[in-house]
């Protein structure tokens, strides 16, 4: 009884160990797949009314920008913003913020190309172009209004 036990304990060690390299051996020789990047979020959010004004202009000194919002629909609680540019060294770079409108009509804002920390600024250069997404939030919902714009 006993060899009887031993040899059917030792086949099934030999099948969990068989079976267990098989499934080892098997995944190490599958080819690896390709990484698949998401794609951008779209936004299905409805558009912002076209009679918006939006401007953005470099500073002199290259590190920041000036971006202005005119003709603001009243109603509009707060202004979502997205910049995205890439650097003189093609590294893809961006910042986002919000602004409380408070019922105005026009908003300046200086958006800086760049990061700070502990009041160290690290500028980018080289930056010849932003794409400028504002999201104009309402208490019945949300627009979107996406732009580029040159700073050469």
């Amino acid at each position: 009884m006993k060899n009887k036990s031993a040899l059917i304990i030792s086949v099934v060690v030999l099948a969990v160990v068989l079976i267990g390299g098989f499934l080892v051996i098997k995944n190490l020789t599958q080819p690896v797949a390709p990484v698949i990047e998401e794609e951008e979020e779209v936004s299905n959010l409805p558009p912002a009314d076209p009679s918006i004004e939006v401007n953005v202009t470099p500073k002199a000194d290259g590190k920041a920008v000036i971006m202005m919002i005119s003709k603001i629909p009243p109603g509009t609680q707060s202004i979502e913003y997205e910049f995205n540019y890439t650097t003189g060294e093609g590294l893809p770079k961006g910042t986002i913020g919000k602004i409380d409108v408070n019922g105005k009509s026009e908003l300046e804002r200086e958006i800086l190309l760049g990061t700070c920390s502990k009041n160290k600024c690290t500028y980018d250069t080289g930056v010849t172009s932003v794409n400028v997404v504002l999201r104009f939030n309402h208490p019945d919902g949300a627009t979107q209004l996406s732009k580029d714009f040159s700073l050469e």
